[in-house]
């Protein structure tokens, strides 16, 4: 997608990248050319913006991620003070590109990529939406394409199902510049609603239904996450959290694909869950 291309609602970020002489994070300078890769690790994660153990939560969700090594994070409902503490981590800090690092693409709440691969390009945009939800997408050059990883957090409740449906309708079509696209976060709708996977652009593979098409793979299950029953007095079991491929020709390929968070944060606090979702990791190769 060239300047020329941009839609008009999408604005383009320059991605951060931590300074430890200046001790800042500071717009990036690399040139970007080319990356060589054969594998990708994914982790999608809501970590829910509740203050309910909010600072104990968050920090076991980044132990979570760090323990996956992944290549690409994307988390939504980051707000200002777990974006600081998210960029107050070393492991973060030494090896990830930030979409944002002073709050103001999540004020009050919103999505955030951190890459370990140099970022092309990066577009952001407010989605149709009565709950601030939004769109971000970094675009990379891996060996020799354009791979978009994107990620969303798409309208809440049932009854916005038209909601959903126009701001999958806009989603799309940002994404038909790269060979290649993930995408990834909340989406709002179980796999197992027919209606609303209509909406889903067909050339997408679910990555759950492709590699553990038996198991529902719940990202919110209350007869696990005993917090979420507590916190919300109503049982939920929904897939929710989703990875989605597009590849050109196929090239890229699941290997493998887990839930994370499943357990309490400790053993001190039993009742007390990562996140009110479990998060999704993922694990792709180049043929």
């Amino acid at each position: 997608m060239t300047k020329a291309q941009i839609p008009p609602h999408l604005q383009e970020l320059n991605p951060k990248r931590f300074d430890f002489e200046k001790q800042a994070w500071t717009q990036s300078t690399d040139v970007v050319s080319d990356t060589k890769t054969s594998e990708l690790t994914l982790v999608t994660y809501n970590i829910w913006f509740s203050d309910y153990h909010r600072q104990q939560r968050h920090e076991a969700i980044l132990k979570l991620i760090q323990d996956c090594g992944a290549d690409a994070i994307a988390l939504q409902e980051v707000t200002p003070p777990s974006l600081k503490l998210i960029l107050e981590q070393d492991w973060i800090r030494t090896n990830y590109y930030s979409s944002d690092t002073t709050g103001e693409t999540v004020n009050p709440y919103g999505v955030l990529l951190l890459s370990k691969l140099p970022i092309h390009r990066l577009f952001f945009c407010d989605l149709i939406s009565q709950m601030s939800r939004k769109f971000l997408c970094a675009q990379l050059r891996l060996n020799g394409q354009n791979f978009n990883i994107a990620t969303v957090h798409l309208e809440s409740k049932k009854k916005f199902a038209p909601i959903r449906a126009m701001q999958l309708a806009d989603i799309f079509p940002l994404l038909e510049h790269a060979d290649h696209t993930v995408l990834m976060g909340d989406f709002n709708f179980c796999s197992s609603w027919q209606d609303e996977n209509r909406n889903l652009d067909p050339r997408y593979q679910d990555l759950w239904a492709v590699l553990r098409e038996n198991e529902p793979g719940y990202t919110e299950d209350t007869d696990i996450n005993v917090m979420r029953l507590q916190q919300k007095q109503k049982h939920k079991k929904v897939r929710f959290d989703r990875i989605l491929l597009r590849s050109t020709a196929s090239s890229w390929q699941p290997q493998s694909i887990e839930r994370l968070g499943l357990e309490p944060i400790s053993p001190n606090c039993p009742n007390v869950f990562p996140s009110d979702h479990f998060g999704l990791v993922c694990h792709l190769i180049s043929r």
